[in-house]
């Protein structure tokens, strides 16, 4: 068993130390290359759809879930 484990070990090491490298992904993609040029930049706030909320008493889960259903009560759902 420890031989076993010894020489998965031992591969797992030589294939670590290949010569090779793993291909570009993006080959065509250079950060130096002033031809890519600059992507444009939109300003997008973090809180634009901010509501302040406070707690409120619990209601009846039937009546709210009628009210936010898009079904007409009694169509099965």
């Amino acid at each position: 068993m420890k031989i076993a484990s010894f020489a998965m070990l031992a591969s797992l090491f030589v294939a670590g130390c290949a010569a090779t490298t793993p291909p570009d992904v993006l080959p065509a993609f250079n950060p130096a290359d002033p031809v890519m040029g600059v992507r444009d930049m939109h300003y997008h706030p973090v809180v634009a759809d901010y509501r302040h909320r406070e707690p409120v008493d619990p209601q009846n889960w039937r009546r709210r879930n009628t009210e936010r259903s898009p079904a007409k009560p009694g169509a099965g759902s």
